[in-house]
């Protein structure tokens, strides 16, 4: 699954943040594929290099879950309110983020700076946990 602030107006999630790519979500999805005996040949798992980025309704709740007023500020390069490309974000990262950590449930990074801006992206560690989503059950 992917989380954007199109879940603002979906009245089973809302406008909260949510990591970008979670972990558990693209586990469940995958079992639910093996479940139906769907060919492993057939699947693609893509991996993006860019973050959904949202601007906080409360700067001091900054975690999964909470609240967003908009899409975050565009980047220089992507020019695009919600989205930073990967290198945007290792960008802020180095001029000094609030903070930056690896969400463990999600497998995603979340990095807030500014006050009241949030994202979440994935890096070398969270792409390598995706990939070992596991596989399909073997036949013995």
């Amino acid at each position: 699954m992917l989380s954007g602030t199109w879940d603002s107006t979906d009245p089973y999630i809302g406008a909260i943040v949510n990591s970008h790519t979670n972990l558990s979500e693209i586990d469940q999805t995958m079992e639910l594929l093996w479940r139906n005996n769907i060919d492993p040949k057939k699947v693609s798992m893509g991996m993006g290099f860019y973050g959904r980025s949202f601007t906080l309704s409360d700067p001091s709740c900054n975690t999964a879950g909470c609240g967003f007023s908009a899409g975050g500020s565009p980047g220089p390069c992507t020019a695009s309110a919600g989205t930073l490309s990967y290198a945007e974000i290792e960008n802020i990262i180095s001029a000094g983020s609030s903070s930056s950590h690896v969400d463990t449930v999600s497998q995603s990074v979340i990095v807030t700076w500014a006050g009241n801006q949030w994202v979440s992206y994935d890096n070398a560690q969270t792409l390598t946990a995706k990939m070992q989503v596991s596989g399909p059950p073997c036949d013995h």
